[in-house]
């Protein structure tokens, strides 16, 4: 068991090192202008209307929770899927994908604006 263990764990830390040196994951990311694995806001949708939190990144795919606005979350990734801007976020047991237009830090979003909405 001790040694199944082992390879598991170095299996993970040679896969990490991998992917951080070839900055596969990184570069994904800066190319599409996001930052990664860091803290957000819920923002800009109303009071009394809840942003969907989503399986799969698409509108259609199946609702998992919902999260008021103002909510703290935690960003793992964000894609640009079908012409829209994705993020993975987290908040406690809730997980899954949310429009990153509605994921703020420091005021910008974790997308690119919709043109016909001023924020």
């Amino acid at each position: 068991m001790k040694k199944a263990i082992n390879f598991r764990s170095t299996l993970l830390a040679i896969t990490a090192a991998a992917t951080l040196g070839s900055g596969i994951a990184v570069k994904e990311a800066a190319a599409a202008g996001y930052n990664v694995g860091e803290p957000a806001v819920t923002a800009h949708f109303p009071n009394w209307d809840r942003l969907n939190i989503r399986k799969w990144p698409a509108a259609h795919s199946q609702k998992v929770a919902h999260i008021k606005v103002g909510k703290q979350v935690f960003v793992e990734r964000c894609i640009l899927k079908s012409g829209s801007d994705w993020c993975l976020i987290s908040k406690g047991w809730k997980r899954g994908w949310v429009n990153g237009s509605y994921v703020r830090k420091y005021g910008h979003s974790f997308a690119q604006p919709h043109p016909n909405f001023a924020y």
